[in-house]
C-alpha cells in the first residue's frame, strides 16, 4: 500500500508525514462543515465524538481542534470537505458515513458518549472505564489529557467519581457491533489502579456480559488495556475469559524519564512490572498477544527505539502513538519533534513488524495512532530510502 502526497506550505509530505503534524498542530474546523456534513456524516462539535477525517489513502486522523489560530483549516470548498494550510488548498478529504451511535442511551439512561467514543470506521474505544487512582493520588502521567484533568478537578475539590455498570458498558458494545457501526475492534481502557486484581475480577465480569449478549468472538476478544498485576499469572484469567490480546503501555522506554513522565507508574506499579506482565502474556501465548503503547516524540528517537526492539524481538507488539501536546500545560514537557523523527521511527517500527511476524490491530487503523498505519505500508516503509536526508518542515 503506497503514501499519497501533499503540498504544504512548499514541502512534499505524505500521508503520514500529514498526519503526524495535523496531531501535533491541530486545525481548525468551520462552522459550514458541521452544517453540511453532521446528519450525513460523522461529525459533531461535540469534542467526546473523536471526530476523524480520512485522508486520500484512508489514513484515519483525528480531528485535533484547537480554534481559529491554527494553521491547518477543515472547509467546505464546492460541496466537499477541503483541508487548507494558510488558507492554501492541501488535499480534500472524506469523512466517516454518519451514525445514531451518539444519540443512544444504556438501560440506565447515560448517553452512549459518556462512556465511550467510534474512532476510525470501525473500532468502538472505552478510553476510561473507570478513574485513574495514580491522578487522583496527583501522580497521574504528565502527558495524559485524562489523567491531568481528573488531577486538576481533584485539587480544585470539583471530582465526583463515577461507575459504569457492566450492562451499562455491554449496552454499548452491543449496539456499536450489532447495530451501527457494526464495529469489528473493541478497545477498552480505564484509569490506572491500586487493585490491579479488582480491575481482572472487573474485565473478566465485562467479557463474560459480551460473550452472553454479544459474542466475543464478533471482535475477536477485543483489547483490553489494563494495570500490570505484582503476580503475572493472574492474567491468564482474563485469555480464560475470552480476552483477545492484553496491553501494558509503558509509554516511555528511557529508565529516567520515564520516573519524570509517569511518576504514578514509576513509584507503584513500577516499570519491571510492566514488563513481566508483558513477557509473561508473549512467553505463555505467544506473538501477537501482549501490547504496550509508547508516546513518541516523549523521549530521544535512540531508546524509543531500543524499547520497541526489545519488545517486538520477545513477540510483543509495539504500539507508537505521537505526542499531542494540546490541552496539557507542562513545562517539563518536550515540544514535538520533527518529521525526521517519525520518518525514521515509523521504518524502523515496520521492519520490526516485518522481522517478527507481528501485527498491528485494527482494520484501517487508530486516529491517533500510528501502528496499524505503519502495519498497513511496512512493505513500502521498511524498503524507504529517503529516510536519512533532511525532511522539509512545514512550519
Amino acid at each position: 500500500m503506497s503514501l499519497a502526497t501533499f503540498s504544504v506550505n512548499g514541502a512534499v509530505l505524505d500521508s503520514l508525514d500529514l498526519k503526524v503534524t495535523l496531531l501535533s498542530h491541530g486545525m481548525h474546523v468551520h462552522d459550514d462543515v458541521y452544517e453540511s456534513f453532521g446528519t450525513t456524516h460523522r461529525i459533531s462539535r461535540d469534542p467526546r465524538s473523536c471526530n476523524t477525517l480520512f485522508l486520500g489513502d484512508h489514513v484515519p486522523v483525528y480531528l485535533a481542534r484547537i480554534g481559529k489560530e491554527a494553521r491547518f483549516h477543515l472547509i467546505v470548498s464546492e460541496g466537499r470537505p477541503v483541508l487548507t494550510h494558510d488558507g492554501n488548498f492541501v488535499t480534500e478529504v472524506s469523512l466517516p458515513p454518519g451514525t445514531e451511535f451518539y444519540a443512544q442511551r444504556t438501560s440506565s439512561g447515560l448517553p452512549f458518549g459518556r462512556l465511550a467514543i467510534l474512532q476510525g470506521l470501525d473500532m468502538l474505544a472505552f478510553s476510561y472505564l473507570w478513574p485513574c487512582e495514580l491522578a487522583k493520588s496527583i501522580n497521574q502521567c504528565r502527558f495524559c489529557h485524562s489523567g491531568n484533568t481528573t488531577s486538576q478537578m481533584v485539587q480544585a475539590e470539583t471530582w465526583q467519581d463515577f461507575d459504569f455498570s457492566v450492562r451499562d458498558i455491554v449496552d454499548v458494545v452491543r449496539y456499536a457491533v450489532d447495530e451501527d457501526p457494526k464495529a469489528k475492534i473493541l478497545q477498552m481502557t480505564a484509569g490506572s489502579t491500586f487493585r490491579p486484581d479488582a480491575e481482572i475480577n472487573r474485565y473478566v465480569a465485562i467479557l463474560a456480559d459480551i460473550e452472553r449478549r454479544v459474542g466475543l468472538a464478533k471482535v475477536d476478544g477485543g483489547i483490553l488495556f489494563l494495570t500490570p498485576p505484582s503476580d503475572p499469572t493472574t492474567l491468564d484469567r482474563l485469555i480464560d475469559a475470552g480476552a483477545g490480546r492484553l496491553a501494558f503501555d509503558m509509554d516511555v522506554w528511557d529508565e529516567t524519564l520515564f520516573e519524570k513522565y509517569c511518576p504514578g507508574k514509576a513509584k507503584y506499579t513500577t516499570r519491571r512490572q510492566h514488563l513481566d506482565a508483558l513477557l509473561y502474556v508473549a512467553d505463555k501465548y505467544g506473538p501477537n498477544r501482549a501490547f504496550s503503547v509508547f508516546v513518541a516524540g516523549l523521549e530521544p528517537l535512540d531508546s524509543l527505539l531500543e524499547g520497541m526492539r526489545f519488545l517486538a524481538e520477545n513477540g510483543i507488539v509495539p504500539l507508537p502513538s505521537p505526542w499531542m501536546p494540546f490541552g496539557v500545560a507542562n513545562p517539563e514537557l518536550p515540544p514535538t519533534p520533527g518529521l525526521d523523527y517519525y520518518r525514521q521511527l515509523r521504518k524502523e517500527v515496520a521492519s520490526l513488524y516485518r522481522t517478527y511476524g507481528l501485527e498491528a490491530p485494527g482494520t484501517v487503523g487508530s486516529s491517533v495512532c500510528l501502528s496499524r498505519d505503519i502495519w498497513l505500508r511496512r512493505d513500502v516503509l521498511a524498503a524507504e530510502t529517503s529516510v536519512g536526508n533532511k525532511c522539509p518542515e512545514p512550519f
